[in-house]
């Protein structure tokens, strides 16, 4: 080879001044990943948090009063935003002593009395920002029930 093709070659191969660049552009998609990934974990917890608030001050309102005609304006009340996209039931429950739950009102023996219950569930879809092909693909429903002694 030619001494001046060697010396250029030298020259070429001990510079490095772009390498952090490269560096960077090979990491950078995978953190990327990582940090999306990160968010939308932060954000199914977050709304996960909100479906259990939710069901469990619906459930302690109609604990209160008696009444659960109107939960999903009294939660529309208490929520704001928070509260848009969810879906509530409600069902009050009787059990006896030998804890068969059953629609109240319920006859129990002679010896037990009748002990009641509101459960109320809710939930609301989740979709991620970033659809993960082989773990996670959308369209997971969060939901959350609260029970609660009523009498």
């Amino acid at each position: 080879m030619d001494s001046k093709v060697i010396k250029y070659l030298k020259i070429f191969l001990s510079e490095n001044s772009g390498a952090s660049a490269v560096e960077f552009a090979l990491i950078s998609p995978i953190l990327i990943m990582l940090i999306i990934g990160t968010v939308d974990i932060g954000l199914l917890i977050n709304d996960r948090i909100e479906m259990q608030n939710i069901s469990n001050s619906v459930a302690e309102y109609v604990a209160k009063t008696q009444d659960d005609s109107d939960i999903e304006i009294i939660a529309a009340e208490m929520h704001g935003s928070d509260y848009e996209g969810v879906t509530l039931t409600s069902q009050f429950e009787c059990e006896c002593l030998d804890a068969v739950v059953q629609i109240c009102p319920v006859v129990c023996a002679d010896d037990d009395y009748q002990r009641r219950y509101i459960s109320v569930s809710a939930s609301r879809p989740f979709d991620p920002i970033f659809l993960y092909p082989t773990m996670y693909t959308g369209g997971k429903v969060l939901d959350s029930t609260v029970r609660m002694r009523v009498d």
